[in-house]
């Protein structure tokens, strides 16, 4: 579930080599986790798995739990909001989230394998579930934002952008389980188009005023 952004793509030799540590890190921390256990599993470890120093592990990961999901939350949310800003201004609020939730799509093999650990993670380790829940409601309150600003109505008072956050969230909540659940041979994509057509079929036009407070 992170930002996607490939080596190649990286503008310069310092930028694809620190996607390399941070990459490297990831994986070595994903694989000790579920060798040793995340509570056994030390940063010390991490880094000589990584063939890093330690503080170097920390010039990108404030911590172990960090590194599970840290970068997750800031660079979905960041391109979730990105990518809904640049949608024509014309298009219904809820067309513009359908299709920037398919351009949100895991991309690849190593993508759905590490997020696929994060997931077995979660189950072993209850305690990381908070950070996962912190993820999803930062992309709730992206849409919630969004639809405020694209109808005009307020979300201090109005009912209708938190009705689309949160059909959203449990979209990508629900989707993302049951794909989990099937070790990833599901179409995630078609769980949470379903999800959310079913979802947001119920949801009324947003209102032409913003009711009085």
């Amino acid at each position: 579930m992170t930002l996607v952004v490939t080596i190649d793509q990286a503008p310069t030799r310092r930028d694809r080599k620190k996607l390399e540590t941070r990459k490297a890190l990831e994986r070595a921390a994903l694989r000790l986790f579920a060798e040793r256990g995340y509570e056994q599993t030390t940063v010390e470890e991490i880094a000589e798995a990584a063939d890093v120093a330690v503080r170097t592990f920390f010039r990108y990961f404030s911590s172990k739990q960090d590194v599970l999901f840290g970068d997750v939350v800031t660079d979905r949310v960041t391109r979730l909001r990105t990518e809904l800003a640049a949608r024509p201004r014309t298009e219904p609020p809820v067309a513009s989230i359908t299709t920037v939730m398919a351009l949100l799509d895991v991309a690849g093999d190593e993508e759905e394998e590490q997020i696929l650990a994060r997931m077995d993670l979660m189950r072993q380790q209850p305690s990381l579930i908070t950070q996962y829940l912190d993820l999803i409601n930062a992309m709730r309150l992206a849409v919630v934002e969004f639809v405020a600003d694209r109808t005009g109505l307020d979300p201090r008072h109005d009912m209708y952008p938190h009705l689309v956050g949160g059909a959203c969230a449990a979209s990508w909540d629900t989707s993302l389980t049951l794909w989990a659940e099937s070790g990833g041979r599901l179409s995630m994509r078609d769980l949470r188009d379903e999800a959310f057509a079913a979802l947001s079929a119920g949801l009324p036009d947003p209102p032409t005023q913003r009711p009085q407070p």
